[in-house]
């Protein structure tokens, strides 16, 4: 009988330590998994235009965001040309980050960037993207 009740005690005691406490929901990031522990870059110019730009961790691709169906989405730009003052991205426009000062060649413009974490870039970029579309009248 005291067996019966030690096991059914060890049991009860046991059972609890070996539950699968995980939560085993599935993470969805918005951010495309190609660019996880890679660098975001926000980029602004004179005018007030803002370019929101990822960096993969090897720096072989970087994603252009752009705003399309009303959601952010990244333009894949592969290196083209690495140097050490120069990032080049090949696309149908110029796209050079200079390495030291952080300033954006974009489509004839230039830009200024500051260096942030790519889910605060994407964050950045929606909330770009609802301010574009709170002024829509329809």
């Amino acid at each position: 009988m005291r067996l019966l009740l030690l096991n059914i005690l060890i049991l009860c005691v046991i059972d609890p330590i070996n539950a699968d406490t995980t939560n085993r929901a599935l993470q969805v990031s918005p951010v495309p998994g190609l660019f996880v522990g890679g660098v975001g870059l926000l980029c602004k110019n004179f005018e007030g235009n803002n370019s929101f730009v990822l960096l993969t961790k090897d720096r072989e691709t970087a994603g252009s965001a752009t705003f399309k169906d009303d959601d952010v989405t990244y333009d894949m730009l592969p290196l083209e040309g690495k140097t050490p003052d120069f990032y080049t991205y090949s696309a149908n426009e110029d796209f050079k980050i200079n390495r030291q000062t952080l300033t954006l060649e974009k489509d004839g413009h230039s830009y200024s960037c500051k260096i942030q974490n790519i889910s605060d870039l994407h964050k950045a970029a929606e909330r770009d993207l609802k301010i574009l579309l709170s002024k829509n009248k329809i």
